[in-house]
């Protein structure tokens, strides 16, 4: 039952219990028997986050924001990958917005610059932003690199700033 009629029914009793059956007694009880059922908000689910592990990829209604590698790769040698940002449907990517990915990864990885912004993409329009982006690694293995990326999409009546956590591991020759 909903809390409202919770309410009118708990009204109700007391009227009923108080005097039985005046006019506004008999209201009260009409008013519960005819108020609409409104249902409770449902939580969304979530789907369970392991933590310290960022998705490589994020694909929603309103955007796909995903790192992607473009190796081969060596340690010692200037590499890079890349970051795409594209907009679905009706979004577009906000051009005032100050868009801003700032780059980490494991001890032997290196960026020449840890943050980036929109001066830095390779591609920025309202349909695509894309960010090459270069670093380097000491040694061979497997290196994780981590991407916070802020950004806003918008349609014609809304716009969403949103920031999220990417990673990619990148295997090193």
């Amino acid at each position: 039952m909903s809390r409202n009629r919770l309410s009118g029914f708990a009204l109700c009793i007391l009227a009923c219990a108080c005097g039985g059956s005046s006019k506004a007694s008999q209201a009260a009880a009409a008013a519960v028997v005819a108020a609409p059922a409104v249902a409770a908000p449902q939580p969304v689910p979530v789907a369970p986050a392991v933590p310290g592990v960022a998705p490589s990829s994020i694909d929603e209604a309103g955007f796909s924001l995903r790192m992607a590698e473009a190796g081969p790769y060596k340690a010692g040698e200037l590499a890079r990958f890349v970051v795409h940002l594209e907009p679905r449907g009706e979004f577009h990517i906000n051009q005032e917005y100050p868009i801003e990915i700032g780059l980490s990864g494991d001890v032997d990885t290196t960026f020449p610059k840890p943050n980036l912004v929109r001066a830095d993409a390779a591609e920025f329009g309202e349909k695509k932003a894309r960010f090459d982006v270069p670093f380097s690694t000491k040694a061979r293995g497997d290196h994780k690199i981590s991407a916070n990326v802020k950004f806003a999409v918008c349609t014609a009546e809304n716009c969403v700033p949103d920031e999220r956590n990417l990673s990619l591991a990148l295997a090193v020759k």
